[in-house]
């Protein structure tokens, strides 16, 4: 029973792992989207601006339009996406077959006209942006996973933490060629909704830093930022529990020789 209890104590005490975070950065390939100096995606026309915004936890995808004309826009979330590995999710919500194309994108050098000729034909939400005025919404969050990422990948690094500790983190740089994580944005607003004008935006994972300090330990300035968000991986205890099970059966046939065997009991494991 001594021996018992000792490797239960011992058990608990390694036990409390912490769980792990992934600080995940953004880029684009795109020519005619600038990333500013707070981390945020900025495109910009004569007649508006979209940025866009990922920070805080599981990156929250979100878009804010400013109305720099004078006459009013409308966004529509129904006939606008979010593609990852083919898959399109409009921003109002719902899942869409993405086998269309776009019949016009628009940047800040050129504009066209044009539709989409996919499966999103029943727009759900249209917000209203009056001129010199902005919206922003959080339509979508991302929620990516990085645990199929070989840990033997990843480089030791410094990261800025609270009170200018340096953080000894792990780390993995990508391109678009190798990122674990890529994705488009396709946003339709119009001032006519016979005319709608499609903005296409591109995204991709270009550096993950991998470590068990949480975000109130990180630097206040680097968890403001557009451009990076985190995902918590919590403590996996499956092990733990495996072990406390084994142990736990051992227990109960200890007890049986002291005090004799139980009669025709049955023992469930509720985990």
């Amino acid at each position: 029973m001594k021996y018992l209890f000792f490797t239960l104590s011992i058990i608990l005490i390694f036990s409390s792992c912490s769980s792990t975070f992934f600080y995940s950065t953004l880029n684009t390939p795109n020519e005619y989207v600038e990333k500013v100096d707070n981390g945020d995606f900025l495109l910009e026309t004569d007649s508006l601006w979209i940025a866009y915004c990922f920070k805080g936890q599981d990156g929250p995808v979100q878009i804010t339009v400013f109305n720099k004309s004078d006459k009013p826009l409308y966004v529509d979330w129904g006939k606008s996406a979010l593609i990852i590995d083919n898959i399109a999710t409009t921003y109002s919500g719902k899942e869409i077959n993405y086998s269309g194309d776009w019949d016009s994108t628009i940047n800040s050098n050129s504009s066209s006209w044009g539709s989409f000729s996919g499966a999103a034909s029943l727009p759900k939400n249209v917000s209203f942006v009056p001129p010199q005025t902005m919206v922003s919404e959080i339509p979508l969050i991302l929620s990516p996973k990085f645990d199929h990422i070989n840990k033997k990948s990843y480089k030791n690094a410094t990261m800025g933490g609270q009170g200018d500790v340096a953080l000894k983190v792990r780390r993995k740089d990508f391109d678009q060629s190798n990122t674990p994580l890529a994705f488009k944005s396709y946003l339709t607003i119009y001032s006519q909704p016979d005319k709608p004008m499609v903005f296409e935006q591109d995204f991709y994972l270009s550096s993950l830093i991998r470590t068990e300090a949480k975000p109130s330990e990180m630097f206040n300035q680097l968890l403001d930022r557009g451009d990076l968000f985190y995902v918590e991986k919590p403590a996996n205890n499956d092990a733990l529990y495996a072990t406390l099970g084994i142990i736990g059966g051992a227990g109960l046939i200890v007890v049986g020789v002291m005090y004799g065997e139980p009669e025709k009991t049955t023992y469930y494991d509720d985990y």
